[in-house]
């Protein structure tokens, strides 16, 4: 034993004759009973806790029950809120903070707008606000044309934004959304509490906060204007949030009866009180009432050692009370300096006060296990004990706990404050055939991301979510039946900035069109020279928008200008040489959606925009009907393009692009290949074409056709809706989308096997 546990040990065994008193004392005390009751967690002993009320009430001589809690918590806030749910009458003495009535999302929404005007902090504010902002436009269509507007100056600041859609005159929605960012107005940066004010309430009453204004005035109204100096937005801001966003007590409706039987309370506000039943709940160490508190500034030690050698200073710092013999108080100008053994020998007085003033019945309530670790079994407090010992005259051992947690279990058996807390045992066990079902070597069914029944509507995907649904296919299937999609604020922004401005570029610079037309290939330098005059007269107009704001262009944002203009000189010069070829076509858009035929009466249906198609030879018909095609994919990030020599060279060219295809890589090339096929291309080269290699033929149409297993696969996830499940739910490393919906992960290797399973022509 620790030398503590030893001295409680030797003042327990001093104190043996007084303690048997206590039992003599107790076995005369008219109080009946007292219930040792043990919980296997916090949740279980509020449900003994409550269980033990209901029994007390159905007393005859019941006339007030006092529950005692260590303080407020878990525990104080289950058992109110299952005394709520089985409709008895209470006084929540310690209650549960809540947010004030002005507390809410849109609320601390508009505070982080007002200290950062970002895009994503405008987002979430006006998802929010209940306010009609954007006249006919909804959120979404908000979103997505500040997002756009984003993606394409990559600075997120809503006054660079509003000045950007502002310069849009072709679109009326543009318009609607630039009126409505007028009607959002910030704060100051600094200014005196007066004009604080007077923008605040210009604020709040266009928002329809009419009740916050009328709390801020109401504080306000008797002083602001004896403040004269001026102060920042931050401090205002920081004032205006502890103002309005106090926390306040809360209580449930049958927890504010002042006068009910059944009162909830701490244990040091008990006292005084007198009680027909009392249950001591929480008596586990550490909790109140604790017998190894530490002083804040002295040593316990040093406090003893100082009692002990002072013992007649102490007796003439105090006095007989007013209240006559028996009854002491400190002198005036005096004080005592407690220590541990006079803290506790306070708190035993009080528990005893408190057991003398119950009259029928007592109950005594603990948890069998450490709320910090769930495996080691929690010691009791001092006070569970004692009583134990007074009511059995045995000590209180582990085994003991054991024998009690069983007990109380078997005495609660399947009871519940109400029955609709009962465990549903029919959802709970079909909670858990979902669950083992997912975790069983079979096929994906559908507790896995696949529909019971096909699609009743034809669905297509798009070219780049059919590459992402061999990755992630239960993101895509929730994105694609659900309509639900992560919010893409984490992403990395810089990538997608780099990939549409070089792609935009490009376009630009080879002449592209609108209405997917061949043109003659211009000369190499020609190319280069318009990708040049675009990229700068994009920065030119991203330098007049940050004026316009009276802003400085940042640093990192002509950084990354100058990163996407390499990028895109680099990609342009892998056009030269070109001469064997006469005609391309940038951003050649295919219909929505275009079908692809794989079989009679299979069609995979497709949507994209190639970024790059070179043609020679006579055109023999509409669309893409050249006899020789050469398809390209622009690829700005880390990925590169395909290299047939790195595999084994016994493969053939098919088995190679197979391979590639099951990893996930170029479907994407691949589909517009048969798409160009379904649009009369003969024969066509295919490119997957980064800026660190040499434009070179890497596959052919020939090579995706003859995949058709792999394409069939595809067409059946298509018109069945059955994904499958594939990869990890979180990613440690690296970009990558995340789950919309709270999803359990499942061990990956197994995901494999079932994947294997479901698709074997995807392996």
């Amino acid at each position: 034993e620790t030398e503590r546990g030893s001295i409680s040990l030797q003042e327990d065994l001093r104190r043996l004759p007084e303690m048997k008193s206590e039992i003599a004392a107790r076995a005369a005390h008219p109080v009946e009973a007292i219930h040792f009751l043990v919980g296997r967690d916090t949740s279980e002993q509020a449900k003994a806790i409550v269980a033990l009320t209901a029994k007390f009430l159905h007393d005859p001589k019941c006339e007030r029950i006092g529950i005692l809690f260590p303080r407020a918590g878990a525990l104080a806030r289950i058992v109110a809120k299952f005394l709520e749910s089985a409709r008895i009458a209470h006084n929540d003495g310690l209650a549960h903070l809540g947010p004030s009535a002005f507390d809410d999302d849109a609320w601390r929404a508009w505070l982080e707008l007002q200290q950062s005007p970002r895009l994503n902090v405008l987002l979430k504010f006006l998802r929010a606000t209940s306010a009609k902002i954007f006249e006919r436009l909804s959120i979404a269509e908000v979103e997505d044309l500040l997002r756009r507007a984003y993606g394409d100056v990559l600075i997120d600041q809503i006054d660079l934004l509003r000045e950007y859609c502002a310069r849009q005159d072709d679109s009326e929605r543009h318009a609607m959304l630039v009126r409505g960012l007028d009607k959002i107005q910030f704060l100051p940066e600094k200014a005196r509490l007066s004009e604080f004010l007077a923008q605040t309430h210009k604020i709040f009453l266009q928002v329809g906060w009419k009740q916050h204004w009328s709390e801020v005035d109401r504080l306000t109204r008797t002083w602001a204007g004896q403040v004269g100096q001026s102060f920042s937005k931050n401090l205002y801001l920081r004032w205006l949030g502890e103002v309005l966003g106090a926390p306040s007590l809360q209580r449930d409706d049958r927890g504010a009866h002042p006068y009910s039987r059944v009162q909830l309370l701490p244990y040091p506000e008990a006292e005084g009180q007198t009680w027909s039943h009392l249950i001591f709940a929480g008596l586990n160490e550490e909790a109140w009432p604790a017998l190894d508190d530490e002083s804040g500034f002295v040593r316990d030690e040093a406090i003893e050692d100082f009692n002990r050698r002072n013992r007649v200073l102490n007796q003439r710092a105090v006095q007989r009370g007013r209240q006559g013999e028996g009854q002491w108080s400190v002198r005036e100008n005096h004080t005592l300096l407690l220590g541990a053994n006079e803290r506790r020998q306070i708190r035993r007085r009080q528990l005893s006060n408190l057991i003398e003033s119950t009259t029928q019945g007592i109950g005594v309530t603990a948890n069998l296990y450490s709320e910090s670790s769930a495996s080691r079994i929690a010691n009791p407090s001092e006070l569970f004990s004692r009583l134990y010992f007074a009511a059995r005259g045995d000590g209180v051992s582990q085994q003991t706990l054991q024998a009690l947690e069983k007990q109380t279990r078997d005495w609660l058996q399947d009871w519940s404050p109400v029955d609709a807390q009962k465990i549903d045992s029919i959802n709970l066990g079909r909670t858990r055939y979902a669950y083992d079902a997912r975790r069983q070597l079979r096929a994906a069914s559908e507790y896995e991301f696949a529909l019971r029944t096909p699609p009743d509507r034809p669905i297509s995907l798009r070219v780049t979510e059919w590459e992402y649904a061999l990755r992630s296919p239960a993101v895509i299937w929730m994105k694609l039946f659900l309509g639900v999609e992560a919010s893409d604020e984490g992403g990395n922004a810089w990538a997608r900035a780099t990939g549409e401005w070089v792609h935009r570029w490009l376009a630009e610079g080879t002449g592209s069109s609108e209405t997917n037309e061949f043109v003659a290939i211009p000369e190499t330098q020609e190319i280069r020279a318009r990708i040049l005059a675009s990229a700068r007269q994009f920065r030119a107009e991203v330098e007049a928008l940050s004026a316009a704001c009276a802003q400085p262009l940042p640093d990192w944002w002509t950084s990354g200008w100058s990163n996407a203009l390499y990028l895109a000189d680099r990609l342009a010069e892998k056009l030269s040489g070109l001469s064997d070829w006469s005609q391309l076509a940038s951003e050649w858009r295919l219909d929505s959606p275009t079908e692809i035929p794989l079989e009679e009466n299979e069609t995979l249906r497709v949507r994209g925009r190639i970024d790059l198609v070179l043609a020679s030879g006579e055109r023999s018909g509409a669309g893409l009907g050249f006899p020789d095609l050469w398809i390209v994919d622009y690829k700005t990030g880390s990925q590169r393009g395909f290299d047939p020599r790195a595999r084994n060279t016994r493969e053939s060219t098919e088995e190679k692009f197979r391979k590639q295809l099951v990893d996930g890589k170029g479907v994407q090339l691949a589909l517009y290949a048969l798409a160009a096929h379904a649009l009369g291309a003969a024969h066509a080269r295919l490119t997957l074409l980064s800026w660190r290699e040499e434009m070179v033929a890497q596959f052919r149409l020939e090579d995706a056709l003859a995949q058709k297993d792999f394409w069939h696969a595809l067409h059946r996830m298509q018109e069945s809706g059955v994904f499958g499940m594939l990869g990890r739910v979180h990613n440690t490393f690296g970009f990558a989308r995340a789950y919309p919906l709270a999803t359990l992960p499942v061990d990956p290797e197994l995901l494999r096997e079932k994947w294997a399973l479901t698709h074997p022509a995807l392996v």
